[in-house]
């Protein structure tokens, strides 16, 4: 018995040690990584479309190019308009800054009426309206210096696109069970495509409500902030609550406290339903995480990969559960990621 314990204390530091020279190459690496990770992203979410060209007789390599360029005509189109807008906001914050300062004077007036001496020049010093943008900024930033190897995530891309259909072969031949291994593999991209396809048109609803609640109340900048809550909806757990500031603190600079209150309400109302009443019923449990899991993962991969990490922490989770799930040395801590149904499941399965 002692010998046996301590050959498994010893795996464990292992496997401990293992992990921590992954994660410091994947950190120190992590220009290199981001761009082939966005490679691997761009392989899944073009591969089906290029096999379903393939099916109409269309040459596989005529619809690799034909797909690349539509994804990277829409993303020039996309940031370019983020690009200006941003722009357009960055130049009014100026004007910004000077209502901010009134509306905070004429609130020391009004408490000095009544005999309440507060100084609010600090607040007023210390407020810079450009941390409203300042997440997107950093992430547009981010993609901006990961667009530098824009040629080397589309010739990994390529290649990518070429190998995959013999991968499943290759596979069969170097996997010591390719069948148990496989189906995991397919598992995963089957809840990868769902995940990002679903997970889209919520964000997409998101977006264009939040945007024509702002447009309705007249909050200057609605295409921006709507946009905001597109892309931030993909971060999980904090991703809407983040993009509810800017407009939040808009409405707070244009109207007064009362609207922003209002706007804020608004904000909870959408991020709720959407949040807590759609978006689980229409995806349910198939990404096989518990909510503490993808709250941790949002924090690991940020940590480990910026803001690019934050935004794939689900798919990148739910690969490493998937591969645990098929590794027998693994399965128990797999258990641990997923969710409540996730054990009794697994103990129907085993019995």
């Amino acid at each position: 018995m002692p010998g046996i314990k301590s050959t498994q204390v010893r795996q464990v530091l292992q496997g401990l040690a293992a992990l921590i020279i992954i994660m410091t190459g994947i950190k120190l690496g992590s220009t290199l990584v981001i761009p082939l990770l966005l490679s691997a992203l761009l392989t899944l979410l073009a591969n089906p479309i290029v096999n379903f060209l393939h099916r109409f007789k269309v040459p596989r390599v005529i619809g690799i190019i034909s797909t690349l360029i539509a994804f990277v005509i829409f993303a020039l189109y996309f940031l370019g308009n983020i690009a200006s807008t941003v722009r357009d906001f960055s130049a009014a914050l100026p004007g910004y800054r000077e209502q901010l300062t009134e509306q905070f004077l004429a609130a020391q007036a009004y408490l000095s009426d009544r005999n309440i001496p507060l100084d609010l020049s600090a607040i007023t010093d210390s407020f810079d309206p450009s941390a409203l943008i300042g997440p997107l900024t950093n992430m547009i930033g981010t993609v901006g210096s990961t667009m530098s190897f824009a040629l080397l995530i589309i010739i990994a891309t390529i290649f990518m696109l070429l190998e995959a259909p013999l991968l499943p072969g290759k596979l069969r031949h170097a996997l010591s069970s390719p069948d148990h291994e496989l189906q995991s593999m397919r598992r995963f991209l089957h809840s990868f495509n769902r995940y990002v396809a679903l997970k889209t048109l919520i964000s997409m609803i998101t977006g264009l409500l939040v945007g024509s609640m702002l447009w309705v109340k007249g909050v200057n900048f609605y295409v921006l902030w709507g946009l905001v809550a597109f892309l931030f909806n993909f971060i999980p757990s904090v991703g809407s609550i983040v993009a509810a500031i800017p407009g939040v603190l808009l409405a707070l600079l244009q109207f007064g406290p009362g609207d922003a209150m209002l706007i804020m309400a608004g904000y909870l109302a959408i991020n709720v339903t959407i949040g807590n009443v759609i978006e689980p019923n229409v995806m349910g449990h198939g990404l096989g995480l518990s909510p503490l899991v993808v709250f941790l993962s949002l924090i690991f991969w940020g940590w480990l990969l910026g803001p690019v990490g934050m935004i794939l922490a689900v798919p990148l989770t739910m690969f490493v559960k998937i591969m645990m799930e098929s590794s027998a040395r693994w399965q128990n801590v797999a258990i641990l990621l997923g969710p409540d149904d996730s054990i009794s499941k697994t103990t129907t399965e085993a019995s």
